[in-house]
């Protein structure tokens, strides 16, 4: 039982890294030019290439780090909560992140910007590599897949309820959501520091 509670906690902090709030502000937009079945696809096609990204960098990140570019995980974690930080300070002062380029083809928008890097994106990509790190490549591979399915169901639903809520009241809910990712950015730095440090005190 204590694993499956691990497992949801992970899911739970991939979520986050993955950040639902541009995905709510993202499909709003969309909604407005496009046909709600055109969505709906784009939505499975893009978390299905997002969630295939997450587990390659799970599977190949902690090698390519380590072996080729030499990177420790807690420098990774510094850089993850900077851009996560960022991603956050944006959504507070804006209201959102998201900008999209016209297409008259809504799918041609489910690898980029969509799977990558609004779903697969930096802070995401860091956490899968550092819980694959920390607790294994199965542990990792299931917070990821569970991450993947509410971030694909909260765009589902906000599919079907964005009509009824206004600009306004979405705006404030993404500026909350931003507060939130400031402060797990924050965190993710302050760790990463803290191991740095504790790797330096240790080897001297």
């Amino acid at each position: 039982m204590s694993e499956i509670t691990s497992i949801l906690s992970s899911a739970l902090f991939m979520l986050i890294m993955i950040d639902p709030s541009d995905k709510i502000l993202l499909v709003s937009l969309l909604r407005e030019d496009f046909h709600i079945e055109d969505i709906k696809t784009l939505i499975v096609r893009a978390n299905l290439i997002g969630f295939v990204l997450l587990i390659l960098f799970a599977v190949s990140g902690q090698i390519i780090l380590q072996e080729i570019f030499h990177i420790d995980i807690n420098a990774l974690r510094v850089a993850g909560g900077f851009v996560l930080f960022k991603i956050g300070l944006e959504a507070l002062e804006g209201g959102g992140m998201v900008t999209l380029r016209k297409e008259k083809n809504i799918l041609a928008l489910a690898a980029v910007p969509v799977a990558t890097p609004l779903i697969a994106g930096p802070a995401a990509i860091t956490t899968a590599i550092t819980l694959t790190a920390e607790r294994g490549l199965y542990h990792a591979a299931a917070a990821v897949l569970l991450a993947i399915l509410f971030t694909a169901a909260i765009m589902l639903i906000t599919l079907y309820v964005v009509k009824n809520v206004s600009k306004a009241t979405l705006g404030v809910f993404i500026r909350i959501i931003g507060m939130f990712t400031m402060a797990i950015g924050a965190q993710m730095m302050v760790q990463g520091v803290v191991g740095i440090y504790l790797l330096m005190v240790s080897a001297s």
